[in-house]
């Protein structure tokens, strides 16, 4: 029966040495008793769990955003015309008033989007300025050159 006992407390300190292993330092200190280690473990493995519930409420939230902003899509995919807008509205300045009320809707909503805009205006200047409409040949190399000239990590760090 000693041999059993013994062979049993073996059992248990290596389990509480792999639990102790398994659980951040920081949160088991140095030195700690076995109710210590199974006290710590368990407020550990509780505030993970609480965590993990979070994530999952932040998740769900965020798949509801991404939901809400398909929609939102869709319903200005469904106001384009069939043939297209035409390019003469492009280069009439009613993007860039179109653009301009968006903004300023959207700020009112959220004001990060101003903060944001005035990060984005000088890359809608300038791609405004550059990409050729004329042609879905010359808009895919105008496009692809502005994008290669004003997208680089470099440039948009100096935003």
């Amino acid at each position: 029966k000693q041999w059993y006992q013994r062979r049993v407390r073996g059992v248990i300190k290596t389990k509480l040495q792999k639990l102790r292993a398994a659980v951040p330092v920081e949160v088991m200190g140095n030195k700690a008793s076995q109710a210590t280690i199974l006290q710590r473990a368990a407020e550990f493995i509780q505030k993970e769990e609480h965590r993990d519930r979070e994530l999952d409420n932040e998740i769900v939230m965020l798949v509801s955003r991404i939901e809400q902003r398909k929609e939102e899509i869709s319903q200005h995919q469904r106001q384009i015309p069939e043939n297209g807008i035409s390019a003469a509205c492009f280069s009439s300045g009613v993007v860039d008033q179109e653009y301009r009320v968006f903004i300023e809707e959207q700020a009112r909503v959220n004001p990060e989007m101003g903060i944001y805009s005035s990060l984005l205006d000088p890359l809608f200047l300038s791609f405004n300025s550059m990409v050729d409409n004329t042609s879905l040949d010359s808009f895919c190399r105008s496009a692809h050159r502005w994008f290669a000239e004003n997208c680089t990590l470099s440039k948009i760090r100096q935003l």
